[in-house]
């Protein structure tokens, strides 16, 4: 059974609980889905570009933005500057020491949906990001996304754990919950080496 889109996927997960009277039910176990992948997944996969420039002290995230990975300014190829990343409170330390002045920037700090580089910038900076880019979900205008297309088992087993809440008879669960463990740890192990070494990282490009 091919399962590379939403459809394919509810038909999947509609088969395997040979349940025809879930329809309205089964869109629900897939998100439920795609919001733990988001809080649990952390792969190459996930790693997005973006750039700014920016002379304000605030920065706002891209939209789809789901974890911090590296931020650098840029000052002309070959030049960057690593910034380091930093607790609220060692921001607030950092400003109160050299009293909330302009200057070059040499961390940053994470509040809500904003960036806070520390200290302020005096002038136009270019910044380099790379993070994690949040899984969309799966719907009727959003046909497929790169998880279902790379491992639609996980997607499909995910789902299926899902629908245990709400069926609460399966004895096929702990094979499920078996076979997803055994595909995301695979999944972490291949994301892992292929990360190594960090200067060889490939990440899809977008804008803020």
């Amino acid at each position: 059974m091919a399962i590379q889109t939403y459809d394919e996927l509810k038909a999947a997960v509609a088969d395997y609980l040979n349940r025809a009277d879930l329809e309205t039910q089964i869109p629900g176990f897939i998100q439920l889905a795609t919001a733990q992948f988001n809080r649990e997944l952390r792969f190459r996969d996930m790693q997005v570009r973006a750039d700014a420039t920016s002379n304000a002290e605030n920065v706002e995230l891209p939209t789809d933005w789901l974890e911090h990975y590296s931020l650098v300014i840029a000052d002309g190829a070959p030049n960057r500057w690593p910034l380091r990343y930093m607790s609220e409170r060692e921001s607030n330390d950092l400003k109160s020491a050299i009293g909330g002045t302009g200057g070059q920037p040499v961390g940053y700090t994470i509040i809500g949906n904003m960036i806070e580089l520390v200290p302020a910038p005096g002038g136009d900076v270019d910044l380099k990001m790379v993070y994690y880019q949040r899984i969309p979900d799966l719907s009727a205008t959003v046909a497929s996304n790169w998880l279902l297309l790379k491992a639609p088992d996980v997607y499909l087993y995910s789902a299926l754990l899902n629908a245990e809440p709400y069926l609460n008879n399966d004895e096929r669960l702990p094979l499920w919950a078996q076979l997803r463990t055994a595909i995301v740890e695979a999944m972490k192990l291949e994301s892992e080496a292929s990360l190594r070494p960090r200067s060889q990282i490939t990440a899809r490009a977008r804008a803020f």
